[in-house]
């Protein structure tokens, strides 16, 4: 259950109604038209519902049960950034071993040409044997 959903059955008044022994508004449906007496805060026509009160108890758990589902939201959010990351990773390492092997190639590619140019220089600096017996 994400924390939309906690809200929003929070907020629906039938969904509430039966949840933690707490009655928000008449059994009946009638809302409240003709009743008598009232008196006190809130009776002002055109304010609205008054929230139900709630017991410290309740209102201790469901802040509770907020919260579980916010952290747990928090957490998932966390293992997907903490996934791409690792897929980021991943693909790194995968390019800088590709470039890797490419650059070892061209040291060997590299060091076998010096090799052949350094046996050229020989030949050419010894130049023809003039001493051997043929």
């Amino acid at each position: 259950m994400t924390l939309e959903d906690f809200l929003a059955r929070e907020d629906d008044p039938r969904a509430t109604a039966v949840e933690g022994n707490i009655v928000v508004g008449f059994p009946d449906g009638a809302e409240g038209a003709g009743t008598v007496g009232g008196g006190g805060r809130g009776s002002g026509a055109g304010r609205g519902r008054k929230r139900a009160l709630m017991d410290p108890a309740d209102r201790a758990a469901m802040q509770r049960q907020k919260r579980m589902i916010k952290n747990r939201e928090s957490a998932a959010r966390s293992r997907e950034r903490k996934q791409a990351y690792i897929a980021e990773l991943e693909a790194q390492v995968t390019e800088l071993e590709e470039e890797h092997a490419q650059l070892l190639r061209e040291q060997e590619e590299k060091n076998q040409k010096r090799l052949k140019e350094d046996a050229n220089c020989v030949d050419i600096k010894n130049g023809p044997s003039y001493n051997s017996v043929a």
